[in-house]
């Protein structure tokens, strides 16, 4: 197709007596060197050899899926220092970062006042908020287990010199508290 903002459409049986659009190269959705291909809502996209695919990527109109049927779901970035990065709408209108797997360091990062939170009701939370580094509990009690034989559980804190030093030190082959 030479016509300028123009599509090529991909039709076929639709299973019901029909033709349905299946794809679009979209001609004038392109622009700046951007090309699109465009599918419909209710579209799957089926890689693999079992049936339909095993890898489904789907979008019904309110929802995307990305479904895997065989075999581990991987995702990998290949740059190097390259980062992953999680991003999701901020309550406000906007999109922000709420944690990244951060490539140069080996890191997962979570950045200020994002909080890792476990329970169904946000109950055990760690976050840090610029300043301070918390770790909230709002239902039961926190446990603090080491398994390891002959080994202890140490809080430690700076010593006011530039060095830091245990303070409290629960010692398990001792069995008492330091």
């Amino acid at each position: 197709n030479y016509a300028n903002d123009e599509d090529i459409i991909f039709k076929t049986d639709d299973g019901s007596g029909g033709t349905a659009e299946y794809f679009r190269l979209d001609g004038s959705a392109a622009g700046s060197g951007n090309l699109f291909t465009i599918f419909p809502d209710s579209s799957y996209i089926g890689l693999g050899s079992n049936g339909t695919g095993d890898f489904i990527m789907a979008h019904n109109g309110t929802n995307t899926t990305f479904a895997n049927y065989t075999g581990d779901l991987q995702f990998t970035n290949n740059t190097d220092d390259g980062d992953m990065i999680f991003r999701c709408d901020d309550g406000s209108g906007g999109v922000e970062t709420y944690f990244f797997l951060d490539g140069s360091t080996g890191y997962t990062q979570f950045p200020d006042n994002k909080r890792l939170a476990l329970g169904s009701s946000d109950d055990f939370q760690i976050f840090h908020d610029a300043l301070d580094s918390k770790i909230e509990n709002s239902t039961g009690h926190i446990y603090v287990t080491n398994f390891t034989d002959d080994k202890d559980i140490i809080f430690q804190t700076d010593d006011g010199s530039g060095g830091v030093t245990p303070y409290i030190t629960l010692d398990g082959s001792a069995e008492e508290v330091v």
